[in-house]
Formats: C-alpha cells, structure tokens, sequence
C-alpha cells in the first residue's frame, strides 16, 4: 500500500454530479496506527461465510477479570528458554535499541510472546536447530472464522501450506499478510524466514516498537501486545511472563550474544497494522519439556500431563489464550495489566480488591471433592509357627536282678559251682 488518499467532495461540483476527488496523499507510515488499523484490519476478513467470526479494527477488552494466578506463570515458565531462543530474543532486543532507541524493548517481553505463541520454538516436539530453524514447521489451526477470526488465504499456501485459509506460522506465530510487512534478514543469510526464530523475533520486535511506541511505559507495553493479539487476556499473561523471565534470568551474566545487534531495522511496508497473531496461543498448552542447551529450566517433579512432544494440534481446540474475539479462550488472565517499572519490563500486578479480583486456581488439576471414608482392606496376621512337642527321654532299663538261691543262681561257700558266690 504506497499511500492513502484524502478525499473531499469537490469543490464546485454541480448538483447533477456530486463526486470526490483526491484533494492529498499520506503515506501509510505518517497514519497514527488507529487509522491504518480501521482501514485495513477488517478487509483481511474479506469473504467471510455468514455467521463467521470476523476481525474488528477495535479489539474487545473486557474488564474486571482477574489477573493469571502465580503457578500458572510460573509453570509456564518453568521449562526455560532454550539458548537459541534466549540468544535470538536478546539480540532482537539489542538490534531494535541501536535502529530505534526511543522503543525500550526488552527481551523480556520477547520471551513472553515467545512462550505464549509456541513454547519458544518448541510446540508439538519441535526442535531449534543451532542456525535458529524449528522442524518441523510450527503452523497454527486455520483461520476459518469457526472458533478463531475468518482470514482466507492470502499467500497461495507459499509460507503456511494452506491454499484456503491462513495459518499463523512460526515460532512468533505471524500470519502471512503482517509476515510480508515486517519480514527482515535478522541473522545475514540472504534470506527472510518466519520459521527461524532470528528473523522471527526481530521482525516481532519491530512490529511490537511500531505499535507501541515507548515500551517503558505500561500504557505503550498494553498497546503494544494487545495490537500483536487483539485479547486482553493475552495481554495480561504476556506481561506477567515477562515479569517472570526478566527477575529470573539473569542475562548480564550469561556472556556475550551472537548475532547482528546494531544496525538499521527495515519499516514495515503494507498492511502493517494488521495483528502479528490474531489466531489462539497454542504455545500456553504445550508442555514440550526442556532439552538441550536450556537457560531458566526448572526441575520437574513430575512428568507432564500433556503435549510433550505430541503431534502440533492443528484443530485449535483448548489452545488458549488470544484470538478474536478476546473472550473465546485463555484462563481467566486481566483485562487490565500491572503498571510499568519504568525499565521496559512490566512491573508487578497491584493488589486485587473485591471478590472478583481473586486470581483463580492453578489450570492444571480440579477442586478436591467431598471426603469418602476408606475402609482398610482386613489384615491377615502371619501364621503361627507351633514348635514342635518335647517329649521326655524314657528311664534308662535296669535289667531285673534274679533273686540269690544257693546252688541255683550262686555259689555257696566252698561250692564248685561256676556261680557267683552268695552273699
């Protein structure tokens, strides 16, 4: 898109032909995002079925809703960040401070959309190879306007393999429309790859700067993420794991990065107010566990419950949170985040107040039922083992002595006899 007319109605324009004529030109990258994303938001839902979802220009956020509860931060967090991931997400960072210094992103934030979206390169059993590319291909459910906003192909299937719908693709998870305007060579190699997470972090970080403005403050972190992601829940998950990445790793000591971290970062061209992910985070579900050369990885007491290294979902169903419209999915995350620390990450959540403001149980796992009383299976006791009887050894035999009769049984004295002599 080279630019936007203005039109007005003709000045001197007879009755009988009204008209407008293009009085001015502004080129797309002078319009505040607000008007570019009126204008062009809602043609990508172009020949949308009736009764299917379809994308707004205004995203619908909902207040009141209560903050995603700790353990479930913390579980998504637990399984670290490979180095590949942490390295891209990082330079991308270092890359956007040197073309535009007054953004302030972090790579915090990086990580957390990075999670989010596909476990860090990782969703389904994906592997980061060293030069940054997961396989196998990370690609997100059609967008058919069922449970997700109606996107029809707009590639021909040359990125997402689709030629019906678009898919989000990628370890940033873009669609192809707002992968062609931010499209960048990251890492030198000649070519522009949303399946490699150097080229798919720094052209996130371009769009999440264009679309925010100054990241270091909490108003430029909501508008920001939430253009990346047209769900406030998102939002508020996003920006809690950042929080987490950033008090728990720490990189200043983890040495140097390796790739391109100063230079000029292309503008985005074309339909760039478009959302970067407008379909379901399917990275929040996945429990793909570390391996490798992994930083932030926490021991696991026990395996995971699910996903590890199971097939990509390509259904959508419980991928959760984000799409449009906001309420579609997710686990109950904020309409409103915490405010900013003012260092380009986002600051820690106020205290909720209310009912209603009580962060709910973990995902994982369901409320205890009532108590049923067990009973013990009955306890067989060990045989007795009976020692044998004692019996008492007979009275030795005392061969009976015959009576003394002399002559018969002894000799007499004197006698001859071979007796005994009597007594």
């Amino acid at each position: 898109m080279g630019g936007i007319a203005l039109l007005v109605t003709a000045l001197g324009a007879s009755p009988e032909k009204p008209g407008l004529v293009a009085t001015a030109s502004v080129a797309d990258s002078a319009l505040p995002w607000s008007a570019g994303a009126a204008l062009t938001i809602p043609e990508l839902s172009t020949g949308a079925p009736r009764g299917a979802t379809v994308l707004t220009a205004t995203p619908v956020q909902q207040a009141g809703q209560a903050p995603p509860a700790p353990t479930v931060i913390d579980g998504l967090a637990a399984n670290g960040i490979p180095n590949v991931a942490l390295n891209a997400y990082r330079v991308a960072a270092a890359r956007m401070g040197s073309a535009s210094p007054s953004c302030g992103i972090d790579w915090s934030l990086l990580a957390g959309i990075g999670r989010i979206e596909s476990n860090h390169g990782r969703y389904g059993g994906a592997v980061l190879s060293p030069d940054g590319s997961s396989a196998p291909k990370i690609l997100g459910p059609p967008l058919d306007g069922g449970k997700f906003a109606f996107i029809g192909d707009s590639d021909n299937g040359t990125y997402d393999n689709d030629t019906t719908y678009d898919r989000a693709m990628g370890p940033m998870q873009f669609i192809p429309t707002t992968w062609r305007s931010y499209a960048v060579d990251a890492d030198g190699n000649g070519t522009t790859d949303p399946f490699n997470i150097n080229d798919a972090a720094l052209a996130a970080a371009n769009y999440l700067c264009t679309a925010g403005g100054d990241l270091r403050t909490q108003a430029g972190l909501i508008r920001a993420v939430l253009a990346y992601n047209h769900s406030d829940e998102y939002v508020a998950e996003v920006l809690a794991l950042a929080r987490a990445y950033g008090s728990g790793i720490p990189v200043a000591d983890l040495g140097p990065m390796f790739g391109i971290t100063s230079g000029a970062v292309p503008r985005p061209s074309g339909q760039y107010w478009a959302p970067a992910a407008p379909g379901p985070a399917i990275g929040f579900t996945d429990t793909t566990p570390a391996s490798g050369d992994t930083t932030g990885a926490q021991p696991q007491s026990a395996p995971p419950a699910s996903g590890g290294g199971a097939a990509p979902d390509q259904s959508g169903a419980g991928a959760a949170p984000g799409g449009q419209p906001a309420a579609s999915g997710g686990t109950g995350g904020a309409a409103t985040p915490p405010a900013s620390s003012g260092s380009g990450q986002p600051a820690s959540p106020p205290p909720s107040s209310g009912t209603g403001g009580q962060a709910p149980p973990p995902a994982s796992g369901s409320a205890p039922g009532p108590s049923v009383p067990v009973t013990p299976p009955p306890v067989t006791p060990p045989p007795v083992v009976q020692p044998p009887p004692v019996v008492a050894a007979p009275p030795p035999v005392v061969p009976a002595v015959p009576p003394l009769i002399p002559g018969q049984t002894c000799n007499p004295l004197g006698g001859l006899l071979p007796l005994p002599p009597c007594p």
